[in-house]
């Protein structure tokens, strides 16, 4: 018998992980060729630090924050304001950490990140209303 009620699981840890490793990898791994290519040291070795590591941090946030909206049903209709208000938030984060912990050097790189993780995951990831 067919259950036309259910809804599948869409936050949930292994989504999670499955969210969470391409926005640790691709990143790192794009900044990283660049730099080899390019041959800046720099840019590889801030290819896993603050390009991956803001990427997956923001992706990771991002993921708790569809979960709460889902779970309390907020901004489930408007797709475009909420991923607007995620992305500018985990840019704004970004930018504050950057600021605290004294890498100027890296505000770029982590905010550009922070955009990269927070877009693809608010833009791929549905929320259902029930």
């Amino acid at each position: 018998m067919k259950n036309t009620n259910y809804f599948p699981l869409t936050f949930n840890l292994r989504s999670l992980i499955v969210a969470a490793v391409p926005a640790y990898v691709f990143p790192a791994l794009m900044s990283f060729a660049s730099g080899f290519i390019l041959q800046k040291n720099e840019l590889m070795s801030a290819s896993y630090t603050s390009i991956g590591l803001s990427s997956l941090l923001s992706t990771v946030f991002s993921f708790i924050l569809l979960w709460q909206f889902d779970s309390r049903q907020i901004l489930v209709q408007n797709k475009l304001f909420r991923s607007v208000f995620i992305v500018m938030l985990m840019m704004s984060l970004g930018m504050l950490c950057s600021t605290i912990f004294n890498l100027q050097s890296e505000r770029f790189n982590i905010t550009f990140s922070a955009f990269l993780g927070a877009a693809i995951l608010t833009i791929r990831q549905a929320l259902k209303k029930s």
